[in-house]
């Protein structure tokens, strides 16, 4: 599926925003980029509360049956003020969740990036 827009769960730490969104568009083609924030969002992913799962449902099934978007993008950085551990366990973190959004919706790519401590994105 070829497609204008992607969904990027990120973090809400503005610091990491645009380095992911300028990230994804310069290396995908990929004009727009739908935001899911939430503090911490790989360890949130990675608890699968039921609860947050529907609601993320919810709002990736309007960015890929609405906008079309063909991929996805899970974020975890450096100096994360709701999930305060190390890169290590970030690391796991958004690879596992990156499992959990995959058994949601097998149908996309989706895609692991850490943000170091100079804001640059690594991918996963």
């Amino acid at each position: 599926m070829n497609s204008d827009f992607a969904v990027l769960l990120n973090c809400m730490d503005g610091r990491t925003q645009l380095p992911a969104i300028n990230w994804i568009r310069d290396n995908f083609r990929v004009k727009y980029v739908d935001i899911i924030s939430e503090p911490g969002i790989d360890k949130v992913i990675c608890g699968e509360d039921e609860n947050f799962i529907n609601s993320l449902k919810y709002k990736m099934d309007i960015s890929i049956n609405s906008h079309g978007a063909s991929m996805a993008f899970i974020v975890g950085h450096y100096d994360c003020a709701a999930n305060k551990v190390d890169k290590i366990t970030h690391i796991e973190q958004i690879k596992k969740s990156v499992c959990i959004i995959k058994k949601l919706y097998n149908n996309i790519e989706v895609i692991g990036l850490w943000i170091n401590e100079n804001f640059e994105v690594e991918k996963i």
